[in-house]
């Protein structure tokens, strides 16, 4: 039941969740339980989700909304935070159907234990998405898959560098 509450998930982020034996199929009702909801506003203190070189305890599943993926600018004699947006990330929603393209961020830094190298905002609507932390990921789960685990870090850390990280 709960993989079945959570399958439209497990569809649209298939990247991350490419699995097809019946013990794959037991991670994803372990990861299931993880999943928590999150919102984030453009608008007040919430806008910054994750700011440069910080801990990311937490990786998410963006259903609906705009990311803003930036870069810090350091200017002398300036004591207020500035950056530049490299890459923004969106989604559009269609009808009751879910988003025609949902992202996912943070993965990288999340399965494989880095600090965040940008900063990620939301931009101009609310973001809704699900949170995965990495407590839940590194305690409850990966133990018990270790080559899922194995997996789900390369191919984090070769979207990170194709997608993320290379020159914008």
């Amino acid at each position: 039941m709960t993989v079945y509450l959570f399958s439209d998930i497990f569809r649209q982020f298939k990247r991350f969740f490419n699995v097809d034996s019946s013990k794959e199929t037991r991670f994803l009702y372990d990861v299931a339980f993880g999943f928590m909801p999150r919102k984030f506003e453009p608008t007040d203190d919430d806008k910054i989700i994750y700011d440069e070189e910080e801990e990311v305890p937490e990786m998410y599943f963006i259903n609906e909304g705009v990311i803003g993926i930036a870069f810090s600018l350091i200017a002398n004699g300036f004591t207020s935070k500035q950056y530049s947006i490299g890459k923004r990330l969106s989604t559009s929603q269609l009808g009751p159907q879910m988003s025609s393209q949902a992202h996912l961020i943070c993965d990288h830094y999340v399965v494989n234990q880095c600090k965040s190298q940008f900063i990620y905002m939301a931009l101009v609507k609310e973001v809704k998405c699900f949170a995965l932390t990495k407590k839940t990921l590194r305690e409850q789960v990966f133990p018990k898959y270790p080559e899922i685990m194995q997996k789900i870090q390369y191919e984090s850390f070769t979207t990170y560098n194709k997608h993320i990280f290379r020159p914008i």
